[in-house]
């Protein structure tokens, strides 16, 4: 699993056409309607949920960093266009219920803002904004009198606005634009008058238009072939339109988060890999390379709504890639260079005995961790093994997005033979006071041990004894822990060597519960009884039964071992 996350994160641009990879996590809370821009191996992202905050993305590095914060008011419910190195928005609303009218230009080579000249008519939410050939076209959206129709264009040169065509179709906010050679497209969309393929209860509709900027005319196209929607995001690349997610007809999550490519020659669409996550209302985007990002808005199928902080790549095009021929990864494909290039080679399987952090490239001479007791006078003597301990699962909880939490929930795994689970690593809010457990497929707890942790990250020993055997179970003895868990970026099966496999969690697959960074220990059997096959480490007060009496060890029952350290484990030894 480490080889997955460590390529998709750290290189990105190794994912192919036709799925959809995570990349890091935005810094900050989420927010929708954010506004979205890219220049060169960068992402931007401003303002939102009605901030003004700036925030930029690095490709190379798959990291984010704040910039100075947008000068104006913050708003949420626009957007915004690239032309070269200058990024162009404005309108909206704000928090206070306002419409601003402004005009903005940002350099995003050397983060500065300039006001140009304000739209001369009334401001407005959710407008289409398209750049070509130095001209921005912006019309449609709404705001207190309505939904709008009316088509304006913005000179960059000269700063001035015009008013031009109003489209020819229902007036409309939120619809679905982009601009593809010298046209521009808009369609589908939140409008108040019912047309042909809407929903008669709220006008969501799926009717398409191309605006002709050098005839100021309106042409209308083929519907779009599926449910109607509002409230997504778009972008162009090479020739080609994309609409992203939103909502559908009547106005409440698609059933996924849908990807459909225009094609201007011959007015079809065409259904791309949806993204993950469920549908977004009001996410945005930024295409880098061949690249684009997906990222924020809210997720509505919860209750109540959540904003996720998950980014998401898709690769568009074979054309970008590694264009050095001394490279380990050198794509005969590309036409220009996306900064992937590797150069060190290695063994990247970390389930390998010699796995190399800094390798990008897997060279082949990865050797398999065999984890097996390396004593020879034992009775289960390996003599293939190669290590006693191994440490795997989710190395991190840097595998997506999660939170703290309060739940009695589990990971669930399978053991190929006896072994000890040492320890692992835990993310805790707060100081708190929490019984760890295993158990088996049928919930018997068979060993547990309590410890008073603090907040942050910590190692904890466990020295739980493990039998052979499916479903067995790592969890809790409450509800009230405050642990971290991973909602994303989650990928059963975690294999821990030969010994043990993380299949999934209580929750399903797409959740991950609290242990990281487990380590295993093979278990040497020998004739010394007992005490030794424990493998305990810390010194033992006494043995007790359930009730407090002290009592011999005893196979089959229930006992407490307390410890010199004040610790107390709970075990069911099972013959």
């Amino acid at each position: 699993m480490k080889k997955l996350i460590f390529i998709l994160i750290m290189f990105p641009i190794f994912g192919t056409s036709q799925s959809w990879n995570q990349v890091s996590n935005f810094i900050e809370d989420g927010r929708h309607h954010p506004i979205t821009f890219a220049n060169d191996n960068y992402g931007f992202v401003v303002c939102g949920s009605y901030t003004n905050d700036v925030f930029k993305y690095d490709k190379l590095n798959d990291s984010w960093s704040q910039l100075q914060d947008f000068p104006a008011a913050g708003r949420g419910y626009s957007y915004g266009v690239t032309v070269g190195n200058k990024a162009y928005m404005g309108l909206g609303s704000t928090s206070n219920g306002l419409y601003p009218n402004d005009w903005w230009e940002y350099n995003m080579d050397n983060d500065s803002w300039t006001q140009k000249s304000s739209l001369p008519t009334d401001g407005r939410n959710h407008p289409a904004m398209i750049a070509i050939n130095n001209k921005i076209y912006m019309g449609c959206g709404s705001n207190d009198n309505g939904n709008l129709g009316d088509w304006w264009e913005y000179d960059i040169i000269n700063d001035l606005w015009s008013q031009k065509t109003s489209i020819i179709g229902n007036d409309r906010h939120h619809p679905f634009y982009f601009g593809i050679g010298n046209y521009a497209y808009v369609g589908f969309g939140h409008g108040s008058s019912p047309v042909a393929g809407t929903n008669p209860t709220s006008y969501i509709y799926n009717d398409f238009y191309r605006y002709d900027p050098n005839n100021d005319n309106w042409i209308q196209l083929s519907n779009f072939p599926s449910e109607a929607r509002v409230a997504g995001t778009q972008f162009s690349y090479n020739g080609k339109g994309y609409i992203l997610s939103g909502d559908g007809d009547n106005h409440g999550p698609l059933d996924s988060g849908e990807f459909w490519e225009y094609n201007p020659l011959n007015d079809s669409w065409n259904q791309l890999p949806s993204h993950p996550g469920g549908a977004i209302w009001a996410p945005g985007n930024f295409v880098i390379g061949c690249d684009v990002y997906f990222l924020l808005g809210q997720n509505r199928n919860t209750s109540p709504g959540t904003y996720p902080i998950s980014v998401y790549q898709y690769k568009l095009s074979e054309d970008c890639g590694c264009i050095d021929p001394t490279a380990f990864n050198f794509s005969n494909l590309a036409v220009s260079d996306d900064g992937s290039c590797c150069y060190v080679s290695g063994c990247t399987d970390n389930s390998s005995l010699n796995y190399d952090s800094l390798s990008c490239y897997d060279d082949g001479s990865c050797i398999p961790s065999i984890i097996g007791c390396l004593n020879s006078t034992a009775s289960n003597y390996n003599p293939l093994a190669n290590v006693s301990t191994f440490n795997g699962g989710a190395f991190d909880n840097s595998i997506g997005s999660g939170s703290y939490f309060a739940g009695d929930q589990h990971i669930i795994f399978n053991s190929n033979e006896e072994c000890i689970i040492r320890s692992a690593d835990i993310y805790s809010e707060s100081i708190n006071t929490v019984t760890f457990e295993i158990r088996s497929s049928n919930g018997t707890v068979l060993d547990d041990t309590t410890y008073n942790i603090t907040a942050g990250k910590q190692s904890i020993i466990l020295n739980f004894n493990v039998p052979n055997g499916n479903g067995l179970q790592l969890g809790l003895s409450s509800n009230n822990s405050g642990l971290y868990r991973n909602n994303t970026g989650v990928n059963f099966p975690y294999n821990i060597g030969n010994m043990l496999s993380v299949t999934g969690s209580s929750a399903g697959v797409d959740y991950y519960y609290y242990y990281y960074n487990i380590k295993v220990e093979a278990k040497c059997l020998d004739i010394t009884g007992l005490s030794n096959q424990f493998n305990i480490k810390k010194s033992l007060l006494k043995v007790t039964d359930i009730l407090g009496r002290e009592s011999e060890e005893k196979l089959n029952t229930p006992l407490l071992y307390i410890y010199e350290d004040g610790t107390v484990k709970k075990r069911i030894v099972i013959e």
